[in-house]
C-alpha cells in the first residue's frame, strides 16, 4: 500500500517504517493487498478499533462514513461526531504506525455526502482534504445510494473537487466509486455517477460493487454466485465505456457478510471463499467486506441484520481470512463473543 499521501500538510507522523532502518514494516506480512473491510466508525458501542484490526489482520482499513455536519458544509463521522475525535484519531495513528493503511469513506446510505451540502467547490474541495489530511489516507471512496445518485449539481461538484486534489497529488490519491449493484449490474443512475467522474476529469482506481441487499425478486441463488454475476454485468457495462476501467483490476467488490438487511440474504462463509477466488482469478483491484465490527457470531441467532455481529456461527474473522487477512500469529482474538 505504501506511505499515506499527504495534500496539504507536513510528513505523516509514522508510516509504518521502522526507527532508524529506513525500511517500511507493514503488519501482518503478507496478506491480501487489496482487501479492505469497512470499519462503521459511527458505532454508538465502543469499539476498539485498534485491537480489532490487529486481530482481524488486514493490511489496510476502510473507515465510514463521512458526511455533512447537521446545517453545514463542515465534515463529521455519521454527521455527527468530529473528525478530530481523539478516539478515532489516536486509533489511527496507531494502526499506521503499524503500517495499516487508512482508506477514508464519504457518503454512505444514511446523511448526505459532502458535495449535497457544499454547494461552493473550493470549500468542498477544502474539506474533502482536511479530512484526508488529518488521517494521511491512502485513498478517498465515495459511497453513493439513494438521493446522492439523483443530484447531478452535487455530482458535478464532486467530480471537480476530487480531480483538483488528484492534480494536486499528482495523481497519488487513489479514488474509488462505491455504488449499488444488482446481478443484471449497474442501474442507470449509477453509471451516470461513473460517467461524471470520468467526464469531471477524475482517475478512478476502482468502481467498487454493493454485492448485497438486491431485494426479494433477485435473491434466489446463492449469495457468491449473485455477486459474481453482478461483478460480471458490471464489468461489460465499465468495459462499453473505454479506457482503464475495461480492466478487471478496475473493480473491486463489497460483501455484507452473515445476515442481510434484505431478510432473504445470507451471505456465508463458502460465499467469501467463492467470491474471494474469483476476485483474486480476475485480478479485482478491491476486495471489503461490510463491516469488521460484524465479523463475529451473534449472541443467538438473530433473523434481522446486526451491527455488531454476523448472525452466523462462523468464529471471529472468518470472513476477512476468506478474504485474504493474516492475523498476528499465535494471538487469538481478544474480543470475547456470548454464544448463549
Amino acid at each position: 500500500m505504501g506511505c499515506a499521501l499527504v495534500l496539504a500538510t507536513s510528513a505523516p507522523a509514522g508510516c509504518g517504517v521502522a526507527s532508524g532502518s529506513g525500511v517500511a514494516r507493514v503488519w501482518p506480512p503478507g496478506g491480501s493487498a487489496v482487501f479492505s473491510p469497512y470499519v462503521d466508525v459511527t458505532l454508538t458501542a465502543p469499539f476498539d478499533l485498534t485491537g480489532v484490526a490487529t486481530d482481524a489482520g488486514a493490511r489496510s482499513l476502510t473507515l465510514a462514513f463521512v458526511t455533512a455536519g447537521e446545517g453545514e458544509c463542515r465534515p463529521a463521522w455519521g454527521g455527527q461526531t468530529a473528525i478530530a475525535a481523539p478516539a478515532v484519531t489516536a486509533a489511527a495513528s496507531r494502526l499506521q504506525a503499524a503500517g495499516v493503511a487508512l482508506r477514508i469513506s464519504f457518503g454512505g446510505a444514511q446523511g448526505e455526502e459532502l458535495a449535497e451540502r457544499c454547494h461552493n467547490t473550493n470549500s468542498l474541495q477544502t474539506e474533502y482534504a482536511s479530512v484526508l489530511d488529518r488521517y494521511h489516507a491512502v485513498a478517498a471512496d465515495f459511497d453513493l445510494e439513494g438521493t446522492a445518485l439523483a443530484d447531478r449539481p452535487a455530482m458535478a461538484r464532486r467530480a471537480e473537487a476530487i480531480a483538483r486534489l488528484q492534480a494536486q497529488s499528482g495523481r497519488r490519491l487513489a479514488v474509488s466509486l462505491t455504488l449499488p449493484v444488482s446481478p443484471s449490474g449497474l442501474s442507470a443512475p449509477a453509471l451516470a455517477a461513473v460517467r461524471a467522474m470520468v467526464a469531471g476529469g477524475v482517475h478512478l482506481g476502482a468502481v467498487n460493487l454493493l454485492a448485497m441487499d438486491y431485494g426479494l425478486t433477485e435473491a434466489r441463488r446463492h449469495m457468491a454466485a449473485e455477486a459474481i454475476l453482478a461483478v460480471r454485468a458490471a464489468h461489460r457495462q465499465l468495459t462499453a465505456l473505454g479506457g482503464e476501467l475495461s480492466r478487471w483490476s478496475s473493480l473491486g467488490v463489497t460483501a455484507m457478510v452473515g445476515v442481510n438487511d434484505v431478510s432473504d440474504e445470507i451471505f456465508t462463509l463458502a460465499d467469501a471463499r467463492t467470491l474471494a477466488r474469483f476476485a483474486e482469478h480476475r485480478g479485482l483491484g478491491l476486495t471489503s467486506i461490510w463491516s469488521l465490527a460484524r465479523d463475529q457470531p451473534c449472541a443467538g441467532s438473530p433473523s434481522v441484520a446486526q451491527a455488531t455481529c454476523s448472525g452466523v456461527a462462523d468464529p471471529p474473522y472468518a470472513f476477512s481470512r476468506a478474504f485474504g487477512a493474516h492475523p498476528k500469529p499465535g494471538v487469538p482474538p481478544r474480543r470475547d463473543v456470548d454464544l448463549s
